[in-house]
């Protein structure tokens, strides 16, 4: 249920950007919605919008007077009217309402990261250590009960601090059972102190691709938080949590353009995931802490702000996207034929969320 509200929450401040800025260059906005429709009730009316609760509680939307053209043949004569209707506002003003949701979103990211790493620090690397990245099914690994994800600190009575040396202590105890330490993961990204030993036999003659106890490892960075004084603690919080957000924002636009380009060649990636996946995932984060959740809502909220900003249609990207092609090709001809376009793309997108949310299901 929390990591609901939290979508919900953030899909709210999404609408709420928009608002914001429409309001600041004069534009109507006519309802703001919390939840999808249909109407289920007027909360109240406040100057010229309608604040409306939705049946299905999710989310919410702004809808803006004018926003698709809509103006009857009297309102085009009435100044006043054009004056308020966002169709008839300069386009770098229209450009600023539809950006200031994706702006919004992006904000809160580098908000909450800002917070995380006020409390907690900032992080510092100190070294480098071995992962287990991957566990074939049948071999001794799986056998013995390694899993993806587990730190190796020693084999034997020799520390490992690289790939390159698991590797070769490994082959050298081909044949024999030596006891492997391995450490956990917390959810902050530090490595547990306590290691738990695990009796195993490398094979003599693995198949081909599986080495000699089926496991793969890479070497990944060891991470703690160096505490800053109470007087400089948030400046450094603001400047990793910039940076944070950046290389988040960069991951996930990268994952989203793997992503269409999957499904256009029929592919469906591997881990693909829905709401249900959104929403499991972020009730594992809350039980594993605050400053945990506040770091997934944060990715979530980038997540959100990076997406909308593709330029597909009835996102935001998109119809900045039309603001590009109207200077092109003109207010009327584009005026034409937008609603359709964006009115297909939402299909489009509602059959999508539909198809990966099957896939969480199943």
């Amino acid at each position: 249920m929390i990591t609901l509200l939290a979508l919900s929450l953030l899909v709210i401040l999404h609408e709420l950007g928009h608002f914001v800025a429409a309001k600041i260059f004069g534009v109507k906005v006519e309802e703001f919605g919390f939840g999808i429709p249909p109407k289920a009730l007027t909360i109240g009316r406040r100057g010229e919008t309608e604040y409306t609760l939705n049946w299905l509680p999710l989310g919410g939307f702004v809808r803006l007077y004018g926003e698709q053209g809509e103006l009857s043949a009297i309102e085009e004569l009435n100044p006043l009217s054009r004056k308020k209707a966002f169709t008839h506002k300069p386009s770098w003003q229209r450009a600023i309402i539809l950006f200031a949701g994706v702006a919004m979103n992006l904000s809160i990211g580098i908000l909450l990261f800002s917070v995380i790493y006020t409390v907690l620090g900032v992080p510092k690397q100190v070294g480098q250590q071995i992962l287990i990245s991957e566990v074939v099914p049948e071999t001794p690994a799986a056998l013995a009960g390694l899993k993806m994800g587990q730190i190796v600190v020693k084999v034997g009575d020799t520390a490992i601090d690289s790939s390159d040396s698991f590797v070769k202590v490994i082959g050298e105890n081909r044949g024999k059972i030596v006891n492997l330490y391995v450490r956990e993961i917390q959810p902050d990204g530090t490595t547990s102190q306590s290691s738990t030993v695990i009796p195993i036999m490398p094979r003599q003659n693995p198949p081909v691709g599986q080495g000699a106890l089926g496991v793969a490892v890479s070497d990944v960075p060891i991470m703690i938080y160096e505490k800053k004084p109470w007087y400089s603690a948030p400046y450094y919080g603001v400047v990793e949590g910039v940076k944070e957000s950046y290389l988040w924002g960069k991951e996930i636009g990268k994952g989203i353009i793997a992503l269409f380009a999957n499904l256009l060649r029929g592919h469906v990636p591997v881990g693909l995931s829905g709401p249900v996946g959104v929403v499991k995932a972020g009730n594992e984060a809350a039980v594993s802490g605050i400053m945990v959740y506040l770091r997934f809502v944060a990715i979530i909220s980038i997540n959100l702000g990076i997406f909308n900003l593709f330029p597909l249609p009835a996102l935001d990207g998109g119809r900045l996207f039309f603001l590009i092609i109207e200077k092109i090709v003109g207010k009327k001809r584009v005026g034409k034929v937008e609603p359709w376009v964006n009115g297909i793309g939402f299909f489009m997108l509602i059959g999508l969320l539909v198809f990966v949310t099957y896939l969480d299901l199943r």
